[in-house]
């Protein structure tokens, strides 16, 4: 403890204290005037050690001297790959079929229907994307491909919608271009081969429609003459979705 000199001594008279805490003696009055002097003293080392450890903080996140040392890994970070979401192999035939159609599959999104003859299940899809599959019947004979009028076959290919309207028996009607090119291409090679009688028709008049009867969709009865049935309340769905720009795919899986 440094004591500072005085040059007279203090006395009761020179310093002003609270009331309540009268000076009893000269001793008293030099012990609180040398501890001031303390005071002022610890005061200041206070503020030196707060500047210190504020330097100190600083150097924590990169406040320090020196140059930082360069962060390495033992293992390096593995490259970034984009990852691609696999077309199934449906969806890769949809994709030929649009392009093959002249459209382009990164910016048309327009209808198809996809009809599975043996599995009786017609999906709708988005462009690439499937939206819902509903079940349906097919014609009497739901295996073989359609030849002519009469044989009673749902034709396979790829087709497009030539209109579509309410149907009094069958709830709606979406009329297909059957025949087109590929089915006389096909009636044509079956006569020459004997196939079909010489005197056969194509035939029209396929398409896509509702029931009159929904215990015999419902059962899995084949009962049409070659169309392609629905439940009314299907059809119902996917009738707003169909329009010119629709396509249509039959196949036999």
């Amino acid at each position: 403890m440094i004591l500072k000199k005085y040059n007279k001594r203090p006395s009761c008279k020179n310093i002003v204290v609270n009331t309540n805490f009268p000076c009893y003696s000269d001793n008293l009055l030099r012990y609180i005037t040398v501890m001031g002097g303390d005071v002022e003293n610890m005061r200041n080392l206070f503020y030196f050690m707060c500047v210190a450890l504020l330097v100190a903080a600083g150097a924590g996140c990169g406040g320090g001297l020196g140059k930082p040392e360069t962060a390495t890994l033992d293992v390096p970070l593995p490259k970034y790959q984009q990852q691609q979401t696999e077309l199934t192999p449906e969806q890769q035939y949809i994709a030929q079929v649009l392009t093959e159609q002249g459209y382009n599959i990164n910016r048309d999104k327009p209808t198809v229907i996809v009809v599975h003859k043996l599995s009786r299940k017609l999906t709708c899809y988005r462009g690439l994307t499937p939206l819902k599959t509903y079940p349906v019947v097919l014609g009497n004979d739901p295996y073989n491909d359609k030849l002519c009028q009469g044989d009673t076959c749902t034709p396979e290919g790829v087709y497009r919608v030539r209109a579509k309207y309410p149907h009094p028996k069958w709830d709606s009607f979406i009329w297909l271009d059957y025949p087109n090119t590929q089915n006389w291409l096909k009636f044509g090679r079956a006569k020459e081969a004997g196939r079909i009688p010489p005197e056969a028709d194509i035939g029209g008049q396929v398409g896509i429609h509702g029931t009159e009867d929904p215990y015999r969709n419902l059962t899995g009865q084949n009962w049409t003459k070659g169309c392609i049935s629905l439940l009314n309340k299907d059809l119902d769905e996917i009738y707003p979705l169909v329009n010119d720009r629709t396509l249509v795919v039959i196949t036999r899986q």
